[in-house]
């Protein structure tokens, strides 16, 4: 829940504009959105503003033409997560003082789990594992750019009508960093070879297997690749470290097939010694405004799919299978 509540807002955990300004502009535009759909007969189960209800929150900042992978929360006024519902999503372009119905789909709740040191006593600390989850809707077609909206059906595991508010979300022409099918810089980012692990990763281990290579080492292998831009200690968004720790899981599995790199985000030396996050020019270099970021790539160093958030193993590793069944030769 912590993470969601750090999320309120449209782009509310981006690196730039500060949170409050964010979260002004997204009640706004919230607002404006609920009027909107009222006037349409959107969605059944929304509610006025003033009755409590669950509000769609955006687990993602970017969005652009074309096909889109959607992460959301739905979130009460205490704070509350509405988890593993079942959740039909309209989706709306606000045109004047109305909306175009466009799409709608159905959300899956996906889940990650994450290790919570729990005390029972002095000397007693146990790994508790807890799960983090949100509502995704894997494919939806933006056709054009603007201001669109998501309203929500929501059902509790009684087939109870859950009262809900829409969300809003900005669809740009064209995507900030790389999209689907174009290909990768060849980041030099450092490795084991070149500095203390200390150095490369803010894990808590003394090592893994995520260092060994660079970004322009992979793509001269020809090899496909994966790459997560997280910082589990110093995190703005509170999904660094579960995301990272899955694609350190998946990455078990895909040994000697395909590599995996891990990069922290942000300046560490800064971040360490004077408690300030600076974006470290690779997140220029990759075009990337928040994160976590998950890139799959393929063999010949294009972008097979892309997640910004919070994202789970089952959709990093059947993304990493599709880019290994297509290299040349399979």
């Amino acid at each position: 829940m912590g993470m969601l509540k750090r999320l309120a807002g449209v782009h509310g955990y981006a690196m730039g504009p500060s949170t409050a300004h964010r979260r002004l502009i997204a009640s706004v535009i919230v607002a404006l959105v609920a009027v909107a759909l009222a006037g349409c007969g959107a969605s059944p189960t929304a509610t006025p503003m003033s009755v409590p209800a669950y509000s769609g929150v955006l687990a993602a900042s970017e969005f652009a033409v074309g096909d889109n992978r959607v992460p959301f929360g739905l979130l009460n006024v205490d704070g509350e997560m509405l988890e593993r519902a079942n959740v039909t999503v309209r989706f709306h372009l606000l045109q004047g003082d109305g909306s175009v119905p466009k799409d709608q789909a159905r959300a899956t709740y996906r889940a990650i789990p994450i290790d919570t040191p729990h005390t029972h006593g002095p000397g007693q600390t146990e790994l508790e594992v807890r799960f983090r989850g949100i509502y995704v809707v894997d494919s939806v077609h933006f056709d054009q750019p603007g201001i669109w909206a998501a309203s929500f059906e929501a059902t509790d595991h009684g087939g109870n009508a859950v009262p809900t508010r829409p969300m809003a979300l900005e669809v740009q022409a064209r995507p900030r960093s790389f999209a689907v099918g174009d290909r990768v810089p060849p980041t030099d980012n450092l490795t084991i070879h070149d500095a203390p692990f200390a150095e490369l990763s803010t894990r808590q281990v003394e090592r893994d297997n995520m260092h060994e290579v660079s970004v322009a080492e992979a793509l001269r292998q020809g090899r496909p690749f994966v790459v997560v831009f997280a910082s589990p200690a110093f995190c703005v968004s509170a999904m660094c470290g579960p995301v990272t720790e899955m694609v350190a899981d998946v990455a078990a599995r895909y040994e000697g097939q395909a590599h995996f790199i891990h990069i922290e985000p942000y300046d560490l030396r800064a971040a360490r010694e004077q408690g300030k996050l600076l974006p470290a020019p690779v997140m220029d270099e990759w075009r990337l405004q928040t994160e976590p970021w998950v890139f799959v790539v393929r063999a010949d160093g294009t972008v097979r799919a892309r997640f910004e958030g919070l994202v789970t193993a089952e959709e990093v590793d059947a993304a990493v299978a599709e880019a290994l069944a297509s290299q040349p030769g399979r």
